[in-house]
């Protein structure tokens, strides 16, 4: 769910009004110096998925809704033109400060630098059409992974109020202890790990597929997070 739309006179997901806050200072280098795709990929999916899609080409679930295309991040050819600190710029920044789209908010209050440029890292595995190798023993708890990739639609406490879901007036059912009984331990690993199909009806679409971001314990761990939700 995140973030650009680097193409020009081109709309991104968002909403209108939101304030324009103090964004951090851009790294004076170049490029980008210290980047983790793998965690990129957990804040893409949190952030970009919605327009850009899951496989980063532009055919997110929302993207129809949007009156341009969203930027297609697999376009070898024009990101390559691209410097990481132009990225970084731009997703800090937003599109009103490039004389783009108002839609693409600035990101720079809200994610760290370290955060953004983990994002253009996994973007640029995205350029290379390359796919992202996970080590073992690196998981994080639950806690930590609702918090970065889960609370932009689900909200705080899983009330369905994320930022993202406001932004796009998206219609997130809440978590509750009610909603969770209704489902199994294993029913809910599936639809972290596998996602809901971007033509399923309703807004169950907007859940992206998680399986190639966490590991196995690291699901584990998300779902016992949420199961202490209204407790």
């Amino acid at each position: 769910m995140l973030l650009l739309l680097f193409l020009p006179a081109v709309q991104t997901c968002g909403g209108d009004g939101d304030p324009v806050e103090k964004v951090e200072k851009p790294a004076a280098t170049t490029e980008v110096r210290r980047t983790d795709p793998l965690r990129g990929l957990k804040l893409y999916l949190g952030y970009c998925f919605v327009c850009h899609g899951q496989k980063g080409d532009g055919n997110g679930p929302y993207a129809a809704m949007l009156s341009a295309v969203p930027a297609d991040f697999t376009d070898s050819t024009y990101f390559k033109a691209k410097t990481d600190r132009e990225l970084y710029d731009f997703i800090s920044k937003g599109g009103i400060a490039h004389g783009k789209s108002m839609h693409m908010k600035p990101f720079g209050f809200q994610l760290t630098r370290d955060e953004i440029e983990s994002a253009i890292a996994y973007i640029r595995v995205l350029n290379r059409h390359e796919r992202i190798s996970r080590g073992e023993g690196s998981e994080f708890s639950g806690a930590d992974i609702y918090r970065n990739s889960c609370v932009m639609c689900h909200g705080e406490s899983g009330a369905g109020d994320g930022r993202v879901s406001r932004m796009l007036n998206l219609q997130v059912r809440p978590i509750t202890p009610a909603r969770l009984s209704e489902m199994s331990g294993a029913k809910l690993y599936n639809i972290i790990q596998d996602g809901i199909p971007a033509d399923t009806a309703g807004t169950g679409k907007y859940m992206p597929a998680w399986g190639a971001s966490l590991s196995e314990q690291e699901i584990i761990n998300v779902i016992s997070h949420i199961q202490t939700f209204g407790q």
